[in-house]
């Protein structure tokens, strides 16, 4: 009975006072809490430990601390805007599964109207409002509801005009916009970027250029939105056309060597520095990289070669590149003959195939993949806000 006696109290728990005191040993270390807060995985979980106390969100605010966390954790992949041809409205698909995230998720599942999307870029959405009596273009953030629907005034009217969400440098706040619109003029091109910020109620000129072309301008495919004052975009040739507007200059870009099919797609990626190809032959994935610096067609370098499409090969059919994420993730491709949607996660190889969607043709659909804000929206603290530190 005795060497029980001893044995339990080996084994007990330490009193409350010392636990608390080794918890308030940890905790009150600047150093180890923000190794601590780093390792939460989401920044939503991040924004709501932020409300522990006035020091909490000090540090989880901080923008070297932001700079880490974002390193460490990308802005996730919530999902995507998936419109069919002749469709009012998109429907939005999920694809994490992460609990962390399951209120961002119904949030952007709840967007309602009858709108082609634009553009998709941090948790926002440039949509065309198909309304009754006029087609206008609109701004939705579906993860801050409250913000309701941003209505912007009628655009400038020209012909080849594309519209975007602008960038984070460009000085424009969230229900902003950027308008591209490309002028052919025989063997000249005149780019004009329009901005307009929120609340102005008029577009107003950013920058504009007259550029000679190597040649005749083609029709084009599509336009990127624009980068640092460059504008990409993919022409019915098969060829980048890229229009520098600050140095006034164009250049046509050779595609890779092996890139012998208009089976790709391009993406500027998050950050802006590098134009991504990706490109599909048979059920093999490859994608490229080029510096945004850069015209030589040697400087294509391979980030990901030849990565079968395990459904693709299993099925033997080819496959069909639709879109992107920011982050370079997630690919999603069309099964041509099955006629079925799937995605790549390109690091881990994990494939889905969406079967339940019952997606009539892939050639014509719009894929907008959407993913969780940067950076995280952090509580504004009143003067009676009772948090502690």
């Amino acid at each position: 009975m005795e060497a029980e006696r001893e044995g339990a109290e080996l084994t007990a728990p330490p009193p409350p006072a010392a636990s608390a005191a080794a918890v308030s040993v940890v905790f009150d270390d600047d150093d180890l809490l923000r190794e601590i807060l780093l390792r939460l995985g989401f920044a939503t979980t991040l924004v709501r430990v932020a409300l522990v106390s006035r020091r909490w969100l000090r540090h989880a605010s901080h923008p070297a601390f932001l700079r880490r966390f974002r390193r460490l954790h990308p802005p996730a992949l919530l999902g995507f805007y998936l419109r069919e041809l002749g469709a009012w409205a998109p429907r939005f698909v999920p694809v994490s599964r992460a609990p962390e995230l399951a209120t961002a998720i119904r949030r952007a599942g709840a967007a309602e109207g009858h709108f082609f999307i634009s553009d998709c870029q941090n948790g926002r959405l440039l949509v065309t409002d198909f309304d009754p009596t006029a087609c206008r273009h609109a701004v939705l953030s579906p993860l801050r509801p409250a913000r309701g629907k941003a209505v912007l005034p009628p655009a400038p009217k020209w012909s080849l005009i594309w519209f975007f969400l602008p960038e984070k440098a460009a000085g424009c706040d969230d229900d902003g916009a950027v308008a591209v619109l490309m002028l052919p003029l025989g063997t000249k091109a005149k780019p004009q970027v329009d901005l307009l910020t929120s609340g102005s109620g008029a577009w107003v000129v950013r920058r504009t250029a007259v550029i000679d072309l190597p040649e005749p301008l083609p029709p084009i495919a599509y336009t990127l939105p624009p980068v640092e004052g460059k504008v990409y975009s993919l022409t019915k040739c098969g060829h980048i056309l890229r229009l520098d507007m600050a140095a006034a200059e164009s250049c046509l870009l050779q595609l890779p060597d092996r890139v012998s099919t208009d089976n790709f797609t391009l993406s500027c990626g998050e950050e802006g520095s590098v134009l991504f190809l990706i490109h599909a032959e048979g059920y093999l994935l490859s994608i490229w990289q080029l510096p945004m610096t850069s015209s030589d067609a040697d400087d294509w370098a391979v980030v990901y070669d030849k990565v079968p499409v395990r459904e693709a090969c299993s099925r033997r059919e080819d496959v069909m590149v639709l879109a992107v994420d920011d982050n370079l993730e997630f690919v999603f491709l069309w099964l041509r003959s099955s006629a079925v949607l799937m995605h790549m996660h390109l690091e881990s190889r994990s494939e889905k195939v969406y079967d339940e969607l019952k997606v009539r043709d892939g050639r014509f659909l719009d894929i907008n993949p959407f993913m969780m804000v940067w950076p995280p929206v952090f509580p504004a603290l009143r003067d009676d806000d009772n948090l502690d530190g």
